[in-house]
């Protein structure tokens, strides 16, 4: 063997050593890193998947087209999982601020806010107070397009001189009116005054 080809193959040993040491010291550690990252991603995959998406300390403002400002507040909501611009609220107050400088308050256990049009629906020992008016029931709709509230299941109006019971209650936010409804028509609403002595 000349020395030529002794260097030939010489060169070609060295090249296939070259080639073995970079496979098996990188190569392989890649391929095996490769079938633990799809390994991970399968144990992804059958991590059980959660619809919830929860936020904490919610505030949602908005202003009507007559300038009334709405603000709802909840400490926990959720977003649908069938529809995303609906939020089921827990803990909620709302406050109404009129253009006349009247003041609404509305306070519920939960509410469903409709973040497309701003219309909530409270449920669950729902208050709504304003100036000397105090309102109890167990459900309310809040319309933002048509003004006004629906207050019904449970309900208690108590002025100053007067407590009244019934089905349903209307209130509209433009003219600051009042309506009060039985389901039944053979009903009466039940009224009961009142009598301030001063120990009240």
């Amino acid at each position: 063997m000349d020395k030529k080809a002794l260097i030939q193959y010489t060169i070609l040993l060295i090249v296939l050593l070259l080639i073995s040491y970079i496979y098996f010291n990188y190569f392989r550690v890649s391929v095996e890193e490769f079938k633990n990252i799809n390994n991970n991603k399968k144990a992804e995959k059958n991590l059980p998947q959660t619809s919830k998406d929860l936020i904490s300390d919610l505030v949602y403002s908005s202003v009507d087209r007559e300038g009334n400002k709405y603000k709802i507040e909840a400490k926990e909501g959720e977003i649908d999982s069938e529809d995303k611009n609906v939020i089921t609220m827990k803990d909620v107050t709302a406050e109404i601020n009129l253009i006349n400088g009247e003041k609404i308050y509305i306070s519920s256990q939960k509410a469903k806010y409709n973040n497309d049009n701003f219309d909530t629906f409270f449920q669950g020992s729902v208050k709504m107070n304003y100036s000397y008016h105090n309102i109890k029931s167990e459900n309310l709709e809040l319309s933002f397009k048509d003004q006004q509230a629906k207050l019904y299941n449970q309900v208690v109006y108590k002025n100053r001189n007067s407590k009244l019971i019934a089905d349903i209650i209307f209130f509209d936010f433009l003219n600051m009116s009042t309506k009060l409804l039985m389901e039944d028509k053979n009903k009466n609403i039940l009224v009961k005054s009142v009598i301030n002595n001063g120990n009240n």
